[in-house]
């Protein structure tokens, strides 16, 4: 049995033993002075009424307020809400100029040049003559333009053409064109659609050749058409592949899977927001939207679906995931989300709230309040503040509260706090006024404590976020609004989630030369 309840019994016990012998001798000796012995017999019946009757009254003297029970420390798991995906956007903005330079610098010079053999007749004679056509062609310009997704190209082409003739019994000399005179020009025009490839690239869907004539070539010695020596399939072909390849090079140079085949590794890699905080993006989807021409300029962009998340410790060695296949943009949306946590444990919390509260009297509505300690910790959904109180009563009580993060000044305080059931049933026999004072109140002010400062600093980083990627590249996000996600107890600490909102994007100073 219980030291405490054994006492009381004893006592109980002693009380009434001692008042039915004093009461049966007091009787007896009122009754025999008044020579009312025969009553006695009676009247000592009455004892063991009025023994229970005084053995209460001792027994509430006897006994101290009966201990409350504590709420458990047991607070329900932690269920976060899901954070959306991060949506990247990398505009890309294309300089059709820098495409042509590109272009005219790195074209085969010659263009072409060859020797075709061929029958000639010359002027006035039926004769045929084999003779060998010596050709060589420069490419001397190019102008690209894009309206919409319909691209032109524009070539101009300077040529010479030459003749030898092979008959032994002739003696003609050498006739040419562009040969010791101004070079014929023509200009080839080639249309088309510039689209996405399905590895990223920026290309032209070609359509049909189109030429004309800016300077004719005219060798009247011969009966041959110069445009169609030109126009040989091996002579176009020629010229037509090495400008498509040109352009087609040059567009990959400034487009999408370079810049990512070259930045993709920075992009995965663990990004210092401060000591031992990490931010890992992990892309896992590129979008490619539409393409729109402006004339000189090229303008469209790519989204990188990601799920960025914070890492706190020493830097992460992360292996390099494969490039995902880009695919249609199928969505507009554009935002970044990333959750934070913050934690402290419960001992520090404890002791913070200990330094501010416990042994430091307060007036809670015209009375005097003193706490010797206070431990906070979880039950269920509620914070629990267990406060073991000196005054107005030597008694440990319970209140109930909902923990909330200020974020602005990165504090954690209680709000709705209250009462636990059992301990407004005890305040109500023991010390009523609490229940109607300002002793919450005083509680919930009093009751703060700032959270870790790695939430803080992560916060403060993240509302002008730059990070050079290398290669021209520049990763950068602002916040737009942080929302916090609630406080959490686990039995040994308190975990604090926000998510910030914001954009985040990639900047690339590559792509046009304005």
């Amino acid at each position: 049995m219980n030291n405490k309840y054994a006492t009381i019994i004893g006592c109980f016990r002693m009380k009434i033993a001692f008042c039915e012998s004093f009461f049966e001798k007091l009787i007896q000796k009122v009754f025999s002075v008044f020579g009312l012995v025969g009553y006695v017999r009676g009247a000592i019946m009455l004892r063991v009424s009025s023994a229970l009757v005084v053995g209460t009254i001792l027994l509430s003297g006897c006994q101290s307020p009966q201990p409350l029970l504590a709420p458990v420390n047991n607070p329900n798991p932690i269920v976060l809400p899901a954070v959306e995906s991060s949506v990247i956007n990398i505009p890309i903005d294309i300089d059709l100029e820098v495409v042509r330079s590109e272009a005219l610098k790195n074209v085969p010079k010659p263009l072409s040049a060859g020797t075709t053999t061929q029958m000639l007749v010359i002027a006035n004679t039926p004769l045929p003559i084999e003779s060998d056509l010596i050709h060589v062609v420069n490419l001397r310009d190019l102008r690209l333009s894009v309206t919409g997704q319909d691209f032109v190209a524009t070539t101009q082409l300077d040529f010479s053409v030459d003749t030898r003739m092979r008959a032994s019994f002739m003696r003609v000399g050498g006739v040419s064109c562009g040969i010791g005179e101004e070079l014929p020009k023509i200009e080839f025009t080639l249309p088309g659609k510039l689209y996405w490839t399905a590895e990223g690239d920026l290309a032209v869907q070609a359509g049909q050749w189109q030429l004309k004539w800016l300077k004719p070539c005219n060798i009247t010695a011969f009966k041959f058409n110069v445009e169609k020596l030109l126009n040989l399939p091996l002579i176009r072909n020629k010229v037509q592949s090495v400008v498509n390849d040109t352009i087609k090079d040059s567009l990959k140079d400034v487009g999408l899977k370079a810049l990512l085949t070259k930045t993709w590794p920075q992009v995965n890699a663990p990004q210092q927001i401060e000591k031992n905080i990490w931010l890992l993006l992990q892309p896992e989807q590129i979008g490619l939207s539409d393409i729109v021409g402006l004339g000189r300029y090229v303008k469209t962009s790519v989204s990188v679906t990601a799920h960025p998340h914070i890492i706190t410790g020493e830097k992460p060695q992360i292996p390099l995931p494969v490039m995902p296949k880009p695919q249609r943009l199928t969505t507009t949306k554009d935002g970044f989300y990333l959750a934070l946590r913050g934690d402290i444990g419960l001992d520090v919390a404890n002791r913070l709230l200990n330094e501010k509260l416990a042994n430091k009297p307060f007036d809670a509505g015209g009375r005097q309040v003193l706490i010797n300690s206070l431990k906070l910790y979880g039950s269920g959904d509620n914070a629990v503040l267990a406060l073991r109180l000196q005054k107005p009563i030597d008694a440990e009580i319970f209140l109930l509260a909902k923990p909330v993060l200020n974020i602005e000044k990165n504090e954690l305080h209680l709000e709705n706090v209250d009462f636990a059931l059992a301990t407004s049933s005890l305040l109500a026999k023991s010390a009523n006024w609490m229940l109607h004072s300002t002793f919450t109140d005083t509680i919930a002010e009093k009751a703060r404590f700032s959270f870790d400062k790695d939430l803080t600093e992560t916060l403060k980083d993240f509302k002008d976020y730059r990070q050079n990627l290398g290669y021209g590249a520049t990763l950068k996000a602002q916040i737009t609004r942080v929302r916090p996600q609630g406080v959490f107890f686990t039995p040994t600490d308190i975990k604090a989630f926000v998510v910030i909102e914001g954009k985040l994007g990639l900047e690339v100073a590559t792509t046009a030369s304005k």
